[in-house]
């Protein structure tokens, strides 16, 4: 990830680039590359610059189409090319002969977003008298705007820690607490179901949604019997978090830790990451204890490995606005299913290699400060990471590593200070589970770390939210109000 992103600029420098494109004095492809970084989306400018070649500058002559001459041919050029490498074997006389089509056929052209009098929208066809219109709607509506990030030495969140910050026994987040902890069960499942508008065949459909988004494979992506999907690595098991999976006894020589980074990040976006960071594995983030949810077995932990490759993938911001609802629960459901794919895909790409690799999605370590570590946002009031890209609209995984890697500095894109005011995830919040004031050292659960000034959400209200509100602990049909009301989680982010 670059840590310097650009905000969107004027219409007025796009409208320059188009005419630099008109005139030939810049390459399609030099236009798109000039527009995605002004902050226009990638299919938006190819759409932009095959449309515009299409309307030339005043005053430069339409180029004309040249037929091809009779001795190369579309049909006769490959022909010609394995003639001249095969000259023993074939007759040129036995060659077919180019049959140049009807005059009538049309030649397929790019569609201009110029028809007749009106403009349109090459995203949406929203049409427009002017063009200044159309480029000043795109800029609004579909441009992602993206504030700058600067890199740092030390993480945002250094300067709350205290010296009694420790390492986390997993046992005590409150979804492994809904497993053992009877007494928090007891305040769990005690709730009163909200009653719910839905029709039977709503409620099949609604479930069928949040099944097909965390499918990954037929057991949810590890073999265990009661995995459902949301947790991640379960031992001695198998699965796409399988830690068993051998290590090619053969190792790949790394003597550009620079080079074999960017393959790594290359290949993590491929694999499907839309964000991804390198850090150093502080072992402070890593549980003192691991907590299996789906097997309630527990044990201290110790990951002998340097690095952490941090993945981020985005949820769908049009479902998780849904919330609480069916549409949310299938885009969160998605997002686990994918960090199971992407991970376990790169760990074996690592491994075989020759070098350890250990993919990671809710378990083994604090995702949240490790993703901050390696550069991809920070923290925010509702306690998840914010990124300069989605806000609060990403679920993290990790993949373990010894292979020789560079890491990321930290970012500050003054999310800190926007949090200290803003406060339009503790509003949604339907049970007030985040907190209004300021930072504290004050814990509302065992499930907070201590030592941390923080805002320190409570976990334990929200987890019986979920419950209530129809779902299990499992996430079945979860809350995403305080992602959903972010300012930074929209789209085009007019605000910004």
């Amino acid at each position: 990830m670059s840590n310097h992103s650009t905000c969107s600029k004027p219409a007025a420098t796009i409208d320059g680039l188009l005419r630099q494109l008109q005139e030939r004095r810049l390459s399609r492809r030099g236009f798109v590359r000039s527009a995605v970084l002004l902050g226009l989306s990638a299919g938006a400018a190819e759409l932009l610059s095959a449309c515009a070649a299409d309307q030339p500058a005043p005053g430069i002559p339409t180029p004309t189409y040249a037929a091809p001459s009779a001795r190369v041919t579309p049909a006769t050029a490959p022909m010609e090319l394995e003639m001249q490498t095969h000259a023993s074997v074939l007759n040129p006389k036995e060659l077919p002969t180019y049959v140049p089509p009807p005059a009538a056929t049309p030649v397929p052209t790019a569609v201009p977003l110029w028809h007749g009098t009106v403009w349109s929208c090459p995203v949406c066809l929203l049409q427009f008298d002017r063009r200044d219109d159309m480029l000043r709607h795109i800029e609004e509506a579909h441009t992602v705007k993206v504030p700058l990030a600067y890199p740092v030495d030390r993480p945002t969140y250094a300067q709350f820690l205290t010296d009694k910050v420790a390492r986390f026994d997993q046992k005590y987040d409150c979804f492994c607490r809904a497993v053992w902890d009877k007494e928090y069960q007891a305040t769990l499942f005690a709730q009163v179901p909200r009653r719910r508008s839905e029709s039977p065949d709503e409620m099949q459909e609604g479930r069928a949604r949040i099944a097909g988004g965390i499918y990954s494979d037929k057991v949810g992506g590890s073999l265990h019997p009661n995995y459902g999907g949301y947790f991640g690595h379960i031992r001695g098991v198998g699965g796409m978090y399988d830690w068993d999976d051998p290590v090619n006894p053969r190792r790949v020589a790394v003597d550009d830790p620079a080079a074999m980074t960017a393959e790594v990040k290359g290949l993590a976006r491929v694999f499907g990451a839309d964000l991804v960071g390198v850090t150093e594995l502080n072992p402070l983030w890593v549980y003192s204890n691991y907590f299996e949810r789906d097997t309630a077995l527990a044990g201290p932990l110790e990951i002998n490995l340097k690095y952490a490759v941090v993945l981020g993938v985005e949820m769908d911001f049009a479902s998780i606005r849904k919330s609480p609802g069916f549409a949310a629960s299938a885009a969160v459901a998605t997002a686990y299913s994918n960090m199971a794919e992407m991970s376990s895909k790169l760990a074996k790409y690592i491994r075989m290699l020759g070098w350890e690799a250990l993919p990671s999605g809710n378990d083994s370590t604090a995702s949240i400060p490790l993703a901050i570590d390696a550069g991809l946002g920070e923290l925010g009031r509702n306690g998840l990471l914010l990124t300069p890209q989605f806000g609060p609209r990403q679920r993290i995984a990790k993949v373990y590593t010894d292979l020789p890697l560079v890491p990321d500095q930290p970012i500050d894109f003054g999310l800190q200070r926007f949090c200290e005011t803003c406060q339009a995830c503790a509003h949604a919040c339907p049970v007030q589970a985040i907190p209004r004031g300021d930072r504290s050292l004050e814990l509302t659960s065992v499930s907070n770390r201590p030592g941390i000034r923080r805002w320190h959400v409570n976990v334990a209200k929200c987890l019986q939210f979920w419950v209530a509100n129809g779902g299990s602990p499992a996430g079945l049909h979860d809350c995403a109000n305080c992602i959903a009301a972010c300012p930074w989680g929209m789209v085009s982010r007019p605000w910004l």
